[in-house]
């Protein structure tokens, strides 16, 4: 591939992104209705720079689609306990959900995209027992809250992963994964440190996090899906990239209930303390 490569993915109706192994732009509207009339329409594999900036511009493009949305409440150790339950909901449907799309790829004769989620398998298994272990830090029984409290944007995602890996073609599965695993690698240790400062002195109750976000194994995990996505075909690499705007729009949207209150919450979450 020369210094003209160029490819492109129209990740949603008039929303067409084109990126080269430099730079990566929305196209005009009107040139979105219609990529064909200057854009190569099957430029097959892509390099590891073109597609890193295709999936990460689909992931911009997704954050500036989504509504604006309220500054959040500030953090609190019941507000952390919460979140740790959606992270438990979107960690334990991972390797499910991965174990369908490998068995389907397998199916349609697709192994380098099996042999993907299979690893995802085996890298994923057991993260949710981390954010469990977090609220056993925070005094609660992890396993009935998680039960009983499922908040709603990680369910919104988990309906997404669901209906993509049940699609005639799974991988939209891809985009999904590298949306949420990029996002993840933003969480620096500033954010880290944040987090530690709002919770009880002694509490270690940061595992979770601190496997998915930048100082963690999501930085190489974003590696391999765009060494996959690289290799495969324009209609493969343009489903991903949708995916992972479709993923980033939900995830940046404006929760779709109201946000609980410090009280609320506090109510919430008291049948299931077993310490203090």
């Amino acid at each position: 591939m020369g210094d003209a490569e160029v490819r492109w993915a129209r990740v949603a109706p008039g929303t067409l992104i084109v990126a080269t192994r430099e730079r990566a732009f929305l196209a005009s509207p009107d040139a979105a209705d219609q990529p064909s009339a200057f854009l190569d329409p099957d430029p097959g594999p892509a390099s590891l720079e073109a597609t890193a900036k295709l999936l990460d511009a689909a992931i911009g493009a997704g954050q500036r689609a989504a509504p604006p949305r309220q500054s959040p409440p500030a953090l609190t150790p019941l507000r952390w306990a919460y979140r740790l339950a959606g992270y438990y909901h979107t960690t334990h449907a991972t390797p499910r959900l991965m174990a369908e799309a490998e068995r389907r790829f397998a199916a349609q004769g697709r192994g380098g995209l099996a042999a993907w989620a299979g690893r995802k398998v085996r890298d994923e298994g057991g993260h949710d027992l981390l954010a469990l272990r977090d609220l056993a830090a925070l005094g609660y029984d992890g396993p009935a809250l998680v039960r009983a409290i499922v908040p709603p944007a990680p369910a919104a995602l988990v309906d997404s992963f669901e209906s993509l890996v049940g699609e005639d073609d799974p991988v939209g599965s891809v985009g999904y994964a590298y949306a949420l695993e990029r996002l993840a690698t933003t969480r620096d240790g500033r954010y880290l440190a944040a987090v530690r400062a709002v919770l009880p002195e002694g509490v270690d109750a940061t595992r979770c996090l601190r496997v998915h976000s930048a100082t963690g194994t999501d930085e190489g995990h974003v590696e391999d899906i765009i060494a996959v996505a690289a290799s495969l075909s324009h209609e493969e690499r343009e489903r991903i990239a949708a995916a992972a705007y479709r993923t980033t729009l939900l995830a940046a949207s404006p929760p779709t209930a109201a946000i609980l209150s410090e009280e609320e919450l506090a109510l919430a979450l008291a049948p299931f303390r077993i310490l203090g």
